[in-house]
């Protein structure tokens, strides 16, 4: 008895549909792996600028420190001395109190123009974006008096993701 192949012309619909079945799932990874890059690097962006805000807040407090407010040499006209232009309340930069979270500066004006201020919004205390650093008094052997306490600094950033 002799046995003979048959031989079919063209596929059946099985083979077909796990051949569409793997195109897709690769596709759909392939376009998930990209998609997320691009996510990803939106959300560098913002943490990049983030972090150059709070790098440039923290270099201009910085200065601040030598800043005596009595002193007339850093008085400018119509302004108290020490006070940083950033910030909404018109009091020395490092004002503080000996409070458990210390005294809240608003300078969330430094995020304006920046990726991390949504659009059409402006950022302020409690909105979708905001920058605060709280200043408390610490007794370093001084006592805790606004000139002579040392200063303990705390800077928050919250911006919309």
């Amino acid at each position: 008895m002799i046995f003979k192949k048959r031989f079919s012309k063209g596929v059946t619909l099985i083979e077909v549909v796990l051949a569409a079945l793997i195109a897709a799932m690769t596709t759909t990874a392939i376009y998930s792996v990209v998609l997320s890059g691009f996510v990803s690097e939106s959300k560098a962006d913002k943490r990049e600028a983030a972090a150059l805000v709070l790098k440039t807040a923290q270099e201009v407090l910085k200065s601040y420190v030598a800043v005596e407010p009595s002193n007339n040499l850093y008085i400018l006209p119509g302004t108290p001395p020490g006070n940083w232009s950033a910030e909404e309340k018109i009091i020395w930069a490092l004002e503080g109190d000996t409070s458990k979270f210390g005294l809240r500066h608003d300078i969330s004006s430094l995020l304006s123009g920046t990726p991390l201020q949504p659009d059409g919004t402006s950022c302020k205390w409690l909105l979708s974006c905001y920058l605060v650093y709280q200043v408390k008094n610490i007794d370093c052997g001084l006592g805790v008096g606004d000139k002579v306490a040392c200063k303990k600094v705390k800077f928050i950033l919250t911006y919309a993701n």
